[in-house]
């Protein structure tokens, strides 16, 4: 008989899937009800309620998430993209690289994009994503690295990419990639982002704790930390500032936690104490641009050493909001007030900003 721990790892590698099938499957009904919720204080935790349960994967969308792989991991590489080789010790590496016009033949700020654990391409992301078209109008290069069957946060709970790929020197390819692109000019040492979801996520906040002498700043999507983060990952070396979206509706990163990951509270009083920020945050309502969304975005800024800004997707479940998302019941609703993309280089722009004023 599977165990029950068993169950919920394989639930959970078909959600994050069906997270990438998005770019390729078709628009899916959401008929779930608006829930009304409360806002308390601290990080904006609404109150809990009961839920269905999870609808598991079907057929066509088994198919989506083959097709997508195969258009990422085996087809051409899309246009406005270059692969490119590292070798990271005795090992070959590829990320994907968009350098608008306006950055050619200078160095540029740069933003890293994490795929999530369901792949192993940065074409996804590319492609299920708006951060290369707005890197072309904002003026920044978008890189997509590629993990090896996901990305190794070092750590092995049970939602740790780590149980089921080798033990690959993420932290020495980000090394390798930082180090390439400025010496070749096309990165501002000074200006290097970046940003994930999901396991991508989570690996975008591991990176934070091994490279922060490296890293600007970073955005994080539907990833709360493991619990590994606090007994052994190790302690960012200065404070970065964090822009983190949370959906209180993910059935991949449960709002309120479990016994391997963080709940959304604990996440960012993490980051707040690691940047050594005010214990009162500016809170704020984003617009509800979409009311027949179901969603509303309750936004809080801690200052500090370095900046932590959340947002709470209240209603939102596990996926990029932005502006060419696809609905996926599955996954839960999705919040149509944001474009993810937007919102963490508006967050950037708006650190070097503050900084240039005397």
């Amino acid at each position: 008989m599977i165990s029950k721990r068993a169950k919920s790892f394989v639930v959970f590698m078909i959600a994050i899937a069906l997270s990438l099938s998005n770019t390729l499957a078709q628009d899916a009904p959401d008929n779930s009800e608006s829930q009304n919720r409360r806002a308390t204080q601290g990080t904006n935790r609404p109150q809990r309620q009961g839920g269905e349960p999870r609808k598991q994967i079907n057929p066509r969308q088994r198919e989506a998430v083959r097709k997508l792989r195969e258009r990422t991991e085996n087809g051409p590489v899309p246009a406005g993209l270059e692969r490119r080789k590292i070798q990271v010790g005795k090992t070959e590496r590829e990320y994907f690289i968009n350098i608008p016009q306006s950055c050619q033949d200078k160095p540029s700020p740069v933003v890293f994009v994490l795929h999530g654990g369901a792949t192993s391409s940065g074409i996804a992301m590319h492609l299920k994503t708006d951060f290369t078209k707005l890197g072309a109008s904002a003026g920044y290069v978008t890189v997509y690295p590629s993990g090896i069957n996901g990305w190794n946060i070092g750590s092995h709970d049970m939602y740790s990419v780590q149980r089921r790929t080798s033990n690959a020197d993420d932290v020495g390819f980000f090394r390798t990639m930082f180090d390439e692109l400025i010496e070749k000019k096309i990165a501002d040492p000074a200006r290097i982002y970046l940003v994930g979801g999901s396991n991508g996520g989570v690996m975008t906040q591991y990176l934070v704790c091994n490279l922060a002498d490296r890293i600007a700043a970073a955005g994080v999507i539907v990833a709360t930390l493991p619990r590994a983060a606090e007994t052994k990952w190790p302690k960012p070396t200065k404070p970065v500032p964090m822009i983190v979206l949370l959906g209180t509706e993910d059935p991949m990163k449960p709002w309120d936690g479990n016994r391997d990951q963080m709940s959304a509270e604990e996440t960012i009083a993490y980051w707040r104490k690691q940047n050594k920020c005010d214990s009162e945050g500016k809170k704020w309502e984003l617009p509800d641009k979409d009311p027949r969304d179901g969603c509303r975005i309750h936004a809080q800024r801690w200052g500090g050493t370095a900046p932590v800004v959340f947002y709470t997707m209240q209603g939102h479940g596990h996926g990029w909001p932005m502006q060419r998302r696809r609905a996926n019941e599955d996954l839960g609703k999705g919040t149509n007030d944001i474009s993810a993309p937007e919102e963490f280089w508006g967050f950037f722009e708006k650190l070097r900003s503050s900084k240039s004023v005397p």
